[in-house]
């Protein structure tokens, strides 16, 4: 949630996170990979699943317990998702890290959202389960960001040149 900033502040040469829908000026992004930000649900919760899959309405939203991050490109995209639909979410919990909310709703306590490399990569994956939720969240586009200006430093072009354009 923080690369950006803290390749503007200098205290990164090069950071990987998910490109934010406005990439401030002298930031340059490279990207590596997409990754869709999923609704999940515990694995258990098939009744909650169907209540949510498909076309989202306000009546059956507003009352889910909402387990979400901190800050970060998801919880900005999660946010204006709910103002659209007009429901002021419930959140049960508000957590700093992605496997934080996968660990969460593996044990049933709410629905969270999370971007589906980390759910691939989790060892609770097996524990919840992706909700097919439309409209859907805009992907992420995770890649490298540096400062424009050092892009052609030694160390910084090495690393950045290996990257496919």
């Amino acid at each position: 949630a923080q690369a950006v900033q803290r390749i503007q502040y200098g205290e990164e040469d090069i950071a990987i996170g998910a490109r934010p829908d406005h990439l401030p000026a002298g930031i340059a992004f490279r990207p590596i990979a997409r990754s869709p930000l999923l609704f999940i649900a515990q694995a258990g919760q098939a009744q909650l699943a169907e209540r949510l899959s498909g076309s989202a309405t306000k009546a059956a939203w507003e009352d889910v317990p909402m387990i979400l991050s901190e800050e970060g490109l998801a919880r900005e995209r999660v946010d204006r998702w709910f103002r659209q639909l007009g429901v002021k979410p419930h959140i049960y919990a508000q957590v700093g890290g992605n496997e934080a909310i996968v660990s969460m709703v593996s044990l049933g306590f709410g629905v969270g959202i999370v971007p589906k490399i980390v759910l691939d990569n989790s060892p609770l994956a097996g524990r919840t389960r992706p909700l097919d939720v439309q409209p859907a969240l805009a992907p992420y586009e995770v890649g490298l960001f540096t400062q424009e200006r050092r892009r052609e430093e030694p160390l910084i072009q090495a690393f950045w040149s290996q990257l496919p354009e």
